[in-house]
């Protein structure tokens, strides 16, 4: 029973996020669920590697966080289908898709999906350990509540034109599952 109120609390927080989001008075998606971090690196083995595609801060300048929420995201749901349906892992892990999808839907859906487009050539799949992962999610969140993300930046130019087959980046807006909220004045 419990479970139920609080996965009936989450829905409806989102949908009034989402109203908020539509009204177009942004706040900070960012809470104090950031301390559950702490709690999934210690839940989670040291040694488990997750895997992410990413785009390292040298390469994106300011727009790293805004180039990096989107793959961020997908890689938590990956790692949260891992978890079983009762899991408090699943369930704080659920709270940081949420606040990256919150913090994404704060940006131009368009200016999003060209800044991938354009920055596609630089995203990297990496492993890492438990750790290191965490501390990333850490990292670009707390980058989220400076506001220095932006998307007047410039890519470097690629270093491989060719792309390894298979290999194509799934912007936003392509994926199948993935809806952008309508938001009717």
């Amino acid at each position: 029973m419990r479970k139920k109120i609080i996965s009936t609390t989450c829905v409806l927080l989102g949908l009034f996020s989402s109203l908020r989001l539509c009204s177009g008075k942004f706040g900070t998606p960012i809470t104090d669920d950031v301390s559950k971090l702490s709690i999934l690196k210690q839940n989670i083995p040291s040694d488990y590697e997750i895997p992410v595609s990413y785009i390292p801060k040298e390469v994106a300048g300011t727009c790293w966080v805004v180039l990096n929420i989107y793959p961020l995201e997908q890689s938590l749901r990956k790692l949260a289908s891992m978890f079983g349906a009762m899991s408090s892992n699943k369930d704080n892990i659920i709270v940081f898709i949420a606040m990256l999808k919150s913090l994404r839907f704060t940006f131009d859906h368009e200016e999003l999906e060209t800044a991938m487009q354009v920055f596609q050539c630089h995203y990297q799949e990496k492993n890492l350990l438990s750790g290191l992962y965490f501390d990333y999610i850490q990292d670009l969140l707390h980058a989220a509540t400076q506001g220095t993300s932006s998307f007047s930046c410039k890519p470097p130019p690629c270093l491989n034109h060719q792309q390894t087959p298979g290999k194509v980046w799934e912007t936003p807006t392509s994926v199948q599952h993935f809806k952008w909220p309508s938001c009717i004045s």
